[in-house]
């Protein structure tokens, strides 16, 4: 088979952007006269609750700030609600929150025959500071709302109030518990308790305010009433991230002081009106062999005689501090610790940042293809050895992990002080790291918007891991059954654990940054374990994913994982205590580092004084490693291509190009039918929802790299790449090889858009930007059908991928066309005119077995125009 070089598409055509079609929902709510019944004290009270609250703080602590955080739940949204927040004297807008309720009398959806619908009801939290200016304000609002509609007067801008009333369910002060919700304090604290901790570190979010001076003064009232119950901050760790609203530090305290976590507490900071949440300081801990006798059994790599690195890092790894002398790594990585991590950090202990850093170099080494990467890796230790609770490498507790994260990337684009940045090529920053005790369930983490605000503002694609599941399965049989199964018994009866167990295997923050590329791990490596003694491969296919890689939906329903790569394959074996009636308990092998495969393997450290020692592990750190890995690979193709002719990509554009390219390979499997079946039957389940059900446990499915490094005679990928404005839209026309009118001929036609998005953190739409490209499935020449995914969920997040197939005998012309628009309009509101680039990647193939050759053709009639510099 002989390799072709990618191409690039003539320059696109300035076009009329498409239309998009809505699908509004209905819901009913209650009269006019229901709501004044149901909300008319609550709200003529909320004055006097403020001055209660006020006054019952300040005794503790004099010169309390008299305002508070006001709830408004809403059932449905309120698009741009924060403009009649801003317009309102008194009153700032805090952050939007999505949630749902169970249908009641008062609140449900109407289905499309006008019945009620038993469906949950989408629903909102709007949080505002309020004073006692905006508290008249807001019941000036509402006396204006009870008048008739044509009696109305609500000034300029505020009129979303009169929506607000017309849906609102509840209205409250914000409370202790709201503080805590879904944070993973209580299990955090319940741990350390376990282990007789007296005090305990956490994250105190405050609510970010609109000025310097009102940011101070809510930071130094909560440290006050910290103080009055003998805890304190940990000195240094305040930090404010103004452009995500962020404004946050770290506490230290007693324990007990969490025994009570409900407004009956008479802890006073607990209560502060100053704070958002209550969180453990960001986890992520990796554990390292205790056994030294076990390391010396580790395997030793082959001797590394590649040629030296050259050229700058395009690539970065922010991960643990990696063994720089092993023998693979040696040379190869330049390594920045201004914080210091490295000290009493020993050689043996480095594991996890050596073996990512080895898996993006080399990939796995059992993989006979595997070759190296030229190009030095940039590495930034943002892990440390743990002391106390966690012995192994952590993120550290002393400093937020949002701020480490933040000056890393700074210093590493912009510099800092008066430093130049350290490594301004970079491209791509690996992040196989997640925050355990953060799931995604509905609302952005303000880690992943931290890296979608760095994405867009510094032209970077973080690769995340979608985060490890370590619970131990059981299987819906008895245990005296199960040894005789066969292994696609095995399969199914895994599979179905995993569907049914999904709301507990949720991807883990930041793995729901939108603008990133989260990948989750599909169960397969290049390994040949000899004998898998009483061990159990729970999952057949290698196409699949592991039984321990999390799983999505992302941000408003968004497809992630987006893609799934090897993890390698993570085995169990049967507990030897059986006490679930009907049930086989296997028990997850614990030690993440291995000895003997399976597994990927990669450089370990060994023990004192061994640099060339190798491992196994899985996991979806793993696989996000070596899809930077295939991130470096594609760097070098587009340099490549600027490097072989008179048409050059900007440097600018290599971002979006690539992020497009890392998911362009990406399909389902023959093996996914299984599980796209097993969705079908599961109980309530309607058939035309079952792709899109599907999607969070494969996202757009397996990569396979060797597609989108080069073309082939009968598969020809095109780039395309451009910017646009709100309103605004691009029409690129891929020429139809003429070969393809022989007859009938199997052929498949994919196409990926990837961009990065500005983002409006006051609103629940978040996303300012949606590019999108039109449906191909109706168009003029090719009779194709859609074999894979949702379409309308495939444009929910910043990568939209779509393949589809035919075999029908075509009929057109040469010089006939495919048209592919690429559209861009507002999301949430305040876009402006903000650019926003993208990366667009087109295939078409036909089947090996015929003997049509198409990429000359199409070659041909691509280099019939040219395409001027943007």
């Amino acid at each position: 088979m002989v390799k072709k070089p990618l191409l690039l598409f003539p320059f696109p055509i300035s076009a009329e952007k498409s239309k998009k079609q809505g699908f509004p929902g209905k819901m009913f709510i209650p009269t006019k006269t229901q709501q004044i019944q149901r909300n008319e004290l609550k709200i003529t009270e909320l004055d006097r609750v403020l001055s209660n609250r006020s006054a019952s703080l300040q005794k503790e602590a004099g010169n309390i700030i008299p305002e508070m955080i006001l709830v408004l739940e809403t059932a449905g949204e309120i698009k741009d609600f924060f403009k009649a927040v801003k317009k309102t004297p008194g009153m700032e807008f805090l952050a939007e929150y999505e949630t749902e309720f169970e249908a009641e009398d008062d609140f449900y959806n109407i289905d499309k025959n006008g019945n009620r619908s038993e469906e949950n009801v989408d629903a909102r939290f709007y949080l505002t500071m309020t004073n006692q200016r905006a508290l008249k304000e807001l019941q000036k609002y509402w006396r204006e709302y009870k008048k008739d509609k044509e009696k109305q007067n609500f000034k300029r801008g505020t009129a979303k109030f009169r929506s607000l009333f017309e849906q609102l369910k509840d209205i409250r002060p914000y409370n202790v518990s709201d503080r805590v919700r879904d944070t993973g304090i209580e299990k955090y604290i319940q741990e350390r308790k376990l282990y007789d901790f007296d005090f305990v570190r956490f994250e105190i979010e405050l609510a970010f305010k609109g000025s310097d001076q009102a940011n101070r003064k809510a930071y130094e009232e909560v440290t006050r009433l910290l103080n009055l119950h003998n805890g304190e901050e940990v000195k240094g760790s305040r930090t404010i991230i103004s452009e995500i609203s962020y404004h946050a530090f770290i506490a230290r305290a007693p324990i007990q002081i969490f025994d009570d976590l409900t407004e009956n507490t008479n802890i006073s900071f607990l209560k502060s009106q100053q704070v958002l949440f209550f969180r453990p300081v960001g986890q992520m801990v990796f554990e390292t062999p205790e056994d030294i006798e076990q390391l010396k059994k580790l395997p030793n790599v082959e001797e590394n005689d590649e040629l030296p690195t050259n050229g700058h890092p395009v690539i970065a790894l922010f991960d643990g501090l990696p063994l720089a002398n092993h023998s693979l790594l040696e040379n190869r990585l330049q390594i920045d610790d201004p914080d210091g991590f490295s000290s009493n950090y020993t050689g043996n202990q480095r594991f996890h940042g050596t073996a990512m850093a080895s898996l993006i170099i080399h990939g796995d080494l059992d993989n006979e293809k595997k070759s190296i990467l030229k190009r030095p890796l940039y590495v930034r230790p943002i892990m440390k050895l743990g002391t106390q609770l966690y012995q192994g490498e952590c993120l550290p507790d002393d400093v937020l992990p949002i701020d480490l994260v933040h000056r890393a990337v700074l210093r590493m684009k912009v510099g800092d002080a008066d430093n130049p940045p350290v490594a301004p090529e970079v491209k791509i920053i690996n992040f196989s790291i997640g925050d355990a005790f953060r799931p995604f369930l509905n609302n952005m983490s303000s880690w992943a918007k931290l890296l979608d605000w760095l994405s867009y503002q510094y032209d970077i694609l973080f690769v995340i891991s979608a985060g490890n599941f370590s619970d131990d399965i059981a299987l819906e049989i008895p245990d005296d059954e199960f040894d005789n199964l066969s292994d696609d018994e095995v399969q199914k009866l895994a599979l179905e654990e995993i569907v049914r167990t999904n709301f507990n295997r949720k991807i883990l923050a930041p793995a729901e940054s939108i603008n990133s590329i989260t990948v989750g791990a599909a169960h397969f490596d290049f390994s040949k374990p000899n004998n898998l003694y009483q061990r159990k491969n729970l999952i057949k296919s290698s196409s699949l994913l592991s039984p321990i890689s999390r799983i999505g939906f992302g941000f408003r329903k968004s497809i992630k994982p987006e893609i799934i790569t090897s993890g390698g394959r993570k085995l169990f074996r049967k507990s030897p205590i059986q006490n679930l009636p009907g049930k086989t308990l296997l028990k997850l092998e614990s030690s993440p580092f291995n000895v003997n495969p399976p597994g990927n393997r990669s450089a370990f450290p060994g023990s004192p004084g061994q640099i060339n020692k190798s491992g196994y592990l899985c996991g979806t750190s793993n696989a996000a490693a070596l899809t930077s890995r295939l991130a470096a690979q594609l760097y070098d193709v587009l340099i490549s291509i600027n490097n072989s002719g008179d048409k050059s990509i900007p440097t600018d554009f290599l971002t979006v190009i690539i992020k497009s390219l890392l998911v362009h390979s990406a399909s389902w499997s023959k093996s996914s039918d299984f599980l796209l079946q097993l969705i079908k039957d599961l109980p309530g389940s309607a058939a035309n929802t079952s792709k899109k059900n599907v999607l969070p446990y494969l996202g757009y499915g397996g990569i396979d790299p060797e597609r989108i490094l080069y073309c082939t005679e009968k598969r020809v990928t095109i780039i395309g790449y451009g910017k646009l404005y709100d309103g605004q839209a691009h029409l690129y026309r891929f020429p139809l090889p003429p070969s393809l009118t022989k007859g009938r001929i199997d052929k498949k036609l994919t196409i990926t858009l990837a961009y990065n998005s500005p983002l409006n953190f006051k609103t629940r739409q978040y996303r300012k930007a949606q590019l999108f490209f039109d449906n191909l499935k109706h168009n003029n020449h090719l009779e194709l059908d859609r074999s894979y995914y949702d379409f309308r969920t495939t444009q929910l997040g910043t990568v939209q991928h779509d393949i589809l197939i035919g075999d029908k005998a075509d009929v057109f012309v040469d010089g006939d066309f495919l048209e592919i628009k690429v559209n861009c309009r507002e999301d949430a509101s305040e876009l402006g005119k903000l650019p926003i680039k993208y990366g667009l990647s087109v295939t078409l193939e036909v089947k090996e077995n015929n003997d049509i050759k198409i990429y000359e053709e199409i070659r041909q009639r691509v280099q019939t125009r040219i395409r001027p510099t943007l």
